[in-house]
């Protein structure tokens, strides 16, 4: 019994060193999937990482959303123009929202192109910009390394 509770003690330690370890690492995520014609995917789990790019490439970054509540994503910060381009902001409505399901939200799908060699950062929020607005229910920030 002994020897299965140090197993035990052991596991939880090397776990807990494994977070620990992947958490600290932070920085730079190589792991943005590239995908057909050189765009990189990025989503809500890239929230705060920082992103390295080739010049020429595409960034495409999809959020949930759900406008029938009138809240939508806009960039929270100006972009830096000598280094990215966007290329487009568009809805995609979810599966439910497809269907005719009333209120389903869908996805916000955000293309920027890389244009210089250089650091810049794309932030974004979630909020109602109408009348004032709701304060940002959401936020979005990466910063991208451009090589």
């Amino acid at each position: 019994m002994k020897a299965r509770l140090t197993l035990i003690g052991v596991l939880a330690i090397a776990s807990i060193a494994v977070t620990l370890l992947a958490l600290s690492a932070g920085g730079i995520n190589p792991a943005a999937a590239e995908g057909e014609g050189g765009q990189i995917g990025l989503d809500a789990s890239y929230n705060g990482q920082e992103i390295e790019a080739a010049a020429g490439k595409r960034l495409v970054i999809t959020l949930e959303s759900n406008p029938t509540t009138g809240f939508g994503w806009q960039l929270s910060e100006p972009i830096d123009e000598g280094l990215l381009a966007l290329i487009e902001s568009r809805y995609e409505p979810g599966e439910n929202a497809q269907q005719g399901m009333v209120g389903a939200g869908g996805s916000e799908v955000w293309t920027f192109e890389t244009l210089a060699t250089g650091e810049t950062t794309i932030s974004m929020e979630y909020s109602r910009p109408w009348e004032g607005g709701e304060e940002a229910v959401e936020t979005f920030e990466i910063t991208v390394i451009i090589k």
